[in-house]
């Protein structure tokens, strides 16, 4: 079975049991499905009993927890799907997992292995890294010409400065 990771647990919330987590999923409604989930490195399969969104974070109480110390252990894991509960995504959009690893050209000639993607408030960057130097990429139309996941490829434009 393939997992996917839709949050990062960052902390526990109070003395419950509840986990503060980064969402790594812009459909934050996904948490009401009813589909199996799996907490941390153990794949520890649970099921969602409360969630809610503050400030960016999002706070989950399990059926399975209620006491901080039987979640302490899940500090800096992540929470999982099965990967055939992803969602389909709309054309020109990806998912995260499958950008990683991809090697990022310019002009035609190899710049990197795109590392990382992170996300500000107008739109995600693309983080591009070689043994040399590191190019942080706005992933928007001007900047990424194409996306090629079944070559592993992405052609980007560079400019002065990055």
């Amino acid at each position: 079975m393939e997992y996917i990771a839709v949050a990062e647990v960052l902390n526990t919330h109070g003395i419950k049991g509840c986990l503060k987590m980064r969402p790594l999923t812009d459909n934050i409604e996904r948490f009401d499905e009813d589909i199996c989930y799996y907490l941390g490195d153990k794949k520890v399969k649970v099921n969602i009993q409360n969630y809610r969104m503050y400030k960016g974070f999002l706070y989950i109480d399990f059926e399975e927890f209620n006491d901080i110390n039987e979640v302490l252990e899940f500090k800096k894991q992540f929470l999982y799907i099965d990967e055939k509960d992803r969602y389909e995504l709309k054309d020109g959009s990806f998912y995260i997992d499958d950008l990683i690893g991809l090697k990022a050209y310019s002009n035609g000639e190899y710049i990197g292995d795109l590392v990382e993607v992170f996300s500000v408030y107008s739109n995600d960057v693309y983080v591009i890294k070689n043994d040399e130097k590191e190019f942080m990429i706005p992933a928007v139309k001007e900047f990424i010409k194409k996306i090629d996941l079944e070559n592993g490829l992405i052609d980007v434009v560079i400019i002065e400065g990055m």
